[in-house]
């Protein structure tokens, strides 16, 4: 019997699943749970296994040495006879070890594969994907996937972990009765050595971003034109302990019903400068988000409610009004399009709203740019600010890792507009760059951009009225 450590993470690797996909930052160790995980399987069963690659210009750059190693490692040097270009197994398993773009004539012609293990896929162009997942056609057969993002427009990152990303930075997988994706990384390995979380820990302090993509498995973003930056965030969650300030104040709702209503829906909840409550999810109508926002508002004794009015927003409006009665909660629609609010009013720097945002959308996002920044200026420089301005997201929150990826994607929109203002991508701007609608972040600022303040109820609510 073969006895080997194998990493929790790693252990889904034995479900059956057409596609199983590990992505994640440096120290993860994806490539050994996998030549782990593919040595055991071919020691228990004949199993033809294609090793591959975008580019293999020769077997040195193949995962041959790898799985040679790890072979000694599990004391498995009298079952698999390890050749120049194979690895052949008494059962009759077999590992090959093929290029993707140089070798397209044997790829297509390849027959009878079990498994094939996609490794460094980040660079795995769609072209690649197209002439590689048809050919793995045996029946019960499994395609193995290994990287690390890169960007997140590359053809495999855009197909297989975009579309379930949501559930990735939740709970850090999806799993459906085909695909197994599971975002790994240094804090999922038992073993990482003491040399790499020195290097790991110094990158940290040295250039927060690279840390992010090198460590953590984010995708190389380009953060001149994000508005918020991830180490503000990450400054404002628990803000409220750090600096010893209570919630108080406007008890807000945001509400975005989803675009047209093809996207999830969320809603975000504050009291204050604090965050109560981040809800994402994809079931149901736009009645239905509907009924279950303003419940949420009730139960939270909400003085405002401010939701995205645009394309279903006609709609909502309805329905609120129609569950709003008598009540005293104050309902806004929010146009991200419109002119931005008190045209009139000085910013900082004395200029006035109208001379500095192109939009509402602008104006509001780049008022929450100020709180995130605020915060992780008094957070981490010891700046102080009026806690009324600062932001805290509590570390026990729903949806924290999904609201803080949507966060810092927002980006500023560059070109010509009228004297430069300032101007936010929009949600389509988004969608083209083939990211999903940033619902939970909508939903965040439209909870700060209420318009009347209020601390209290000026009216009991009334429940007959939910329907």
């Amino acid at each position: 019997m073969i006895k080997v450590s194998m990493i929790k993470a790693f252990k889904p690797l034995f479900k059956p699943k057409r596609y199983k996909i590990y992505f994640g930052g440096r120290g993860g160790s994806k490539s050994w749970g996998f030549a782990q995980a593919l040595l055991l399987k071919a020691a228990a069963s004949k199993t033809r296994i294609l090793c591959t690659r975008e580019l293999q210009g020769s077997i040195r750059e193949s995962v041959h040495k790898l799985l040679s190693d790890t072979i000694g490692r599990m004391q498995l040097d009298s079952f698999f006879t390890i050749g120049v270009n194979t690895i052949v197994g008494k059962n009759g398993s077999q590992f090959i070890f093929e290029g993707l773009k140089n070798n397209t004539t044997k790829i297509k012609s390849m027959e009878g594969v079990d498994i094939v293990w996609a490794e460094e896929a980040e660079a795995i162009t769609e072209y690649s994907w197209d002439l590689l997942v048809p050919t793995i056609r045996k029946a019960g057969s499994e395609i193995w996937i290994s990287f690390n993002p890169f960007d997140e427009m590359d053809a495999t990152y855009q197909r297989y972990v975009s579309p379930y990303l949501d559930s990735i930075l939740d709970v850090g997988n999806y799993e459906d009765s085909e695909v197994y994706c599971a975002k790994v990384g240094y804090d999922d390995n038992p073993f990482f050595p003491d040399e790499l979380r020195k290097e790991m820990e110094k990158c940290k302090l040295d250039n927060y971003n690279k840390y992010l993509h090198i460590w953590c498995g984010e995708p190389s973003a380009d953060y001149e034109d994000s508005i918020i930056m991830p180490e503000w965030i990450d400054a404002a969650i628990d803000s409220h302990i750090k600096l010893g300030f209570e919630a108080r104040g406007v008890r807000a709702l945001g509400f975005d019903p989803a675009d047209e209503g093809n996207d999830d829906k969320a809603m975000v909840g504050r009291h204050g400068s604090v965050i109560t409550s981040c809800d994402n999810w994809a079931t149901g109508d736009v009645e239905d988000a509907t009924v279950k926002a303003y419940q949420k508002a009730f139960d939270d004794r909400c003085t405002d409610f401010v939701y995205d009015n645009i394309g279903v927003g006609t709609g909502v409006k309805v329905k609120l009004r129609q569950l709003n009665g008598n009540n005293d909660l104050s309902i806004q629609g929010f146009c991200a399009s419109e002119q931005p609010d008190n045209i009139e009013k000085k910013y900082k720097d004395d200029r006035k709203n109208g001379d500095i945002f192109f939009n509402k959308r602008a104006q509001y996002y780049w008022y929450l740019r100020d709180r995130f920044e605020a915060t992780y200026l008094a957070v981490e420089k010891g700046v102080f600010s009026n806690p009324d301005d600062l932001i805290s997201l509590p570390s026990d929150m729903n949806h924290l890792k999904l609201l803080k990826a949507e966060l810092t994607r927002i980006q500023r929109k560059r070109g010509r507009n009228s004297n430069s203002l300032i101007q936010i991508e929009s949600k389509a701007d988004m969608k083209h760059r083939g990211m999903k609608s940033p619902n939970l972040a909508d939903a965040l600022v439209y909870a700060f951009a209420n318009k009347d303040i209020k601390t209290q109820w000026a009216k009991p609510l009334d429940y007959s009225r939910m329907g």
